[in-house]
């Protein structure tokens, strides 16, 4: 192997789909391969919340294998030219190994099947004591409420070790079992200050310590590819294996959103908005989420704008502009609207992030002035409505943020697959006006998964290093100071207040 051209590989676990990413050590993207996937459906009883979803463990991981085989055809790679490998993936997603390493349980973290373990964790812990140590509430989709859930069957396998998506995908390249914080916080056994398993709640629980992994930061280097998962994926058996972290505190990482009051918006199938900062920052009230991210030393404060990407496909699916030719028509649509900012309102997918007061039937829809023998919305005012809503959601949740740690953000960074609309980018200039940024990489999650491979193989001395070096962003222009989208933000508030309990 060349270590003076060295690359670094990114296995990417997302909800839709598997990815495989190969990035040389500038940081360039040699290679994407993605391969969709779907769940199956668990049924639940009467009295559950949601609904229940599993995976087959080999099928995805064979999946995640192809496309590694694939990335590598793609990228004209040697796999001996690959220093190092890493792994991200969703958070709120859970593994249970038996004592002899089989997937006993798999659930993506969309999976209600930890519903009766939530109220379990909520009688017994509290919100005060849950925020305190693990900086979350409420539990439902943790791993710990579907353990006990889980552990309620008599005729279910024992369970030997609890994983995380990220760490599964550690344990099938490797063979070693091992936990990072960055994901590890999510599954409410983890003290997300001391970034260790919190004794407390193994007391509370019963659980036993030898269910969780060592906990390791990181980058760290956990073992090799293994001779059975070198035969699966087409790399080379020996190739060193990083600890990698949870989807959006890699995203921030490959968006460079590393020193304490930078703070990153994710605009994927959701759009998390998190800050970093130096200490961990709890929200007493719950309605907030405090993490750990991926670099030894930071914490994430998190809001989240709920559906987005997810969301705006619909609305494009329903308009009849599927794929990337229907979102080019859709930015060509707007771009003829006369009236920017558009006097059509959009309450639909984004939300104000408040876990507290979670509206499972929430109203949607829009509104928009129609005058008789005038001008009335056109297909491009809808469109451009609901990337306004995005935009709106994105400002309400940041502002929840700088409330909270009672100061605006230094820069906020935009990342993620959304940022290719144009509009979008011009409507966040002209209602978020604080310093912006944009990854000029859209697979910035992989991106950050490999910037951890080559902070541990020692491409580069440290991991912020390593962003630094390999994350290229621009700045976006900030939207001069206009009346107009001031005033469509406050309109959007007082709408959404309105509206929000129609359906509930």
């Amino acid at each position: 192997m060349d270590d003076r051209h060295p690359c670094f590989l990114a296995l990417d676990y997302g909800t839709g789909g598997g990815k495989c990413a190969i990035f040389d050590a500038g940081g360039r993207c040699l290679a994407v391969v993605r391969e969709p996937w779907s769940y199956d459906d668990v049924a639940l009883g009467a009295e559950a919340m949601g609904r229940g979803y599993a995976f087959d463990p080999n099928a995805f991981w064979a999946a995640l294998a192809r496309c590694t085989r694939a990335a590598l055809a793609q990228a004209a790679v040697d796999p001996a030219a690959i220093a190092g490998v890493s792994t991200t993936a969703q958070r709120l997603g859970t593994v249970f190994l038996d004592a002899k390493g089989r997937e006993v349980f798999a659930g993506p973290n969309m999976d209600g099947r930890g519903f009766a373990g939530a109220l379990d964790v909520m009688g017994r812990l509290g919100m005060d004591d849950g925020v305190r140590i693990t900086g979350h509430w409420p539990p439902f989709v943790s791993s710990l409420a579907r353990l006990l859930s889980y552990r309620a069957d008599p005729d279910a396998p024992a369970v030997a070790k609890v994983l995380t998506l990220n760490d599964w995908l550690t344990y099938r390249l490797a063979g070693e079992i091992v936990a990072e914080p960055s994901n590890a916080c999510e599954s409410f056994f983890l003290d997300v200050a001391q970034r260790q398993w919190s004794a407390r709640i193994l007391e509370v629980f019963e659980i036993a310590p030898t269910l969780l992994p060592t906990v390791v930061e990181p980058a760290t280097q956990v073992g090799t590819v293994t001779v059975l998962a070198a035969e699966q994926t087409g790399l080379r058996a020996g190739t060193p294996v990083y600890a990698g972290g949870g989807d959006t505190q890699c995203a921030l990482l490959g968006s460079d959103v590393v020193e304490p009051g930078d703070a990153g918006a994710v605009l994927g199938t959701t759009t998390p908005v998190m800050a970093a900062s130096a200490e961990p920052v709890l929200d007493d009230t719950g309605r907030l989420w405090t993490g750990c991210h991926v670099i030894p030393g930071r914490w994430t404060l998190e809001s989240n704008a709920g559906e987005t990407g997810t969301a705006y496909e619909w609305l494009l699916g329903i308009l009849g502009l599927d794929g990337d030719i229907g979102f080019t028509a859709a930015e060509k649509a707007i771009a003829a609207c006369a009236r920017q900012p558009t006097e059509t309102f959009s309450i639909a997918g984004p939300q104000i992030w408040d876990v507290m007061n979670f509206r499972p039937n929430q109203a949607l829809g829009f509104v928009f002035p129609y005058p008789p023998f005038t001008k009335r919305p056109v297909r491009g005012d809808f469109l451009a409505a609901f990337l306004l809503n995005v935009t709106c959601a994105i400002r309400a949740n940041l502002e929840q943020i700088e409330a909270r740690r009672g100061r605006p953000v230094d820069r906020l960074t935009l990342s993620g697959g959304m940022t290719r609309s144009a509009f979008l980018l011009r409507a966040i200039a002209g209602v978020i006006r604080r310093p912006l940024h944009v990854s000029e990489d859209p697979n910035a999650t992989a991106l950050g998964a490999a910037v951890l491979a080559a902070a541990g193989h020692g491409t580069y001395p440290s991991i912020a290093a390593a962003a630094a070096a390999m994350v290229h962003k621009r700045p976006l222009e900030t939207g001069e100071v206009n009346a107009a989208w001031d005033e469509y933000y406050a309109r959007w508030r007082r709408l959404y207040e309105s509206v929000r309990d129609l359906l509930c």
